[in-house]
């Protein structure tokens, strides 16, 4: 069994531990990955002691806007957007949250559809970092959408459905493939099971 279908069996992963061995599974080297853990570590040192819920929000925001810029044709990896500067929103919103939570913040994400958002568990509903739009925080009521929590298995849905959707549009079937088999690892209910499945095999009959 891999690490990443051994974590994916947890009831509630760290949110860095899976993106990391998510990115290993796609191809991200060892030498990489001890980076990114190096990366994420000076990252949250540089936060400082900044206590208030909305001011590591803005923290973080402001983190995003200097050295993890988002790019809507950016990287989706958690290693790859650390060693870029930049990545997907969705990226982003991964990396942003495992900074903080190295800084022991209590910050995780929140989401809806294929959207991820950083939020603070002790803010309640005032504001979000949405990680496409990075220049101020954001009232997540001006969204129109209900946000819920995603914990390390959903996130990590997210980033694989457009790791797919990517691969396939670029061309590249074979990593296509290879994400949607890894979404087919992931605790999921079973209409989002079968909608995989079917996806799975739409790419396979591609591949053929």
């Amino acid at each position: 069994m891999s690490e990443f279908a051994r974590l994916a069996g947890q009831q509630c992963p760290p949110q860095e531990s899976l993106a990391l061995e998510l990115a290993a599974e796609l191809g991200v080297d060892g030498v990489a990955l001890s980076a990114a853990r190096r990366s994420l570590g000076v990252l949250a040192r540089g936060l400082g002691d900044v206590r208030s819920p909305g001011e590591q929000l803005e923290a973080l925001r402001a983190l995003a806007a200097r050295v993890l810029r988002p790019r809507r044709d950016g990287a989706l990896l958690l290693p790859e957007v650390l060693r870029e500067g930049r990545g997907h929103p969705v990226g982003v919103a991964v990396a942003l949250v495992a900074v903080a939570q190295r800084a022991g913040w209590p910050v995780d994400l929140v989401g809806h559809n294929l959207r991820l958002y950083v939020a603070h568990r002790g803010h309640g509903p005032g504001a979000v970092v949405d990680p496409s739009r990075v220049e101020a925080l954001l009232d997540p009521r001006e969204l129109g959408e209900d946000l819920s929590w995603r914990c390390a298995h959903e996130a990590t849905g997210v980033v694989l459905r457009q790791v797919t959707t990517a691969a396939e549009r670029s061309g590249d079937l074979t990593r296509s493939l290879t994400a949607s088999a890894l979404l087919l690892a992931l605790p999921v209910d079973g209409t989002s099971r079968a909608a995989q499945t079917a996806m799975h095999q739409r790419l396979l009959s591609r591949l053929n």
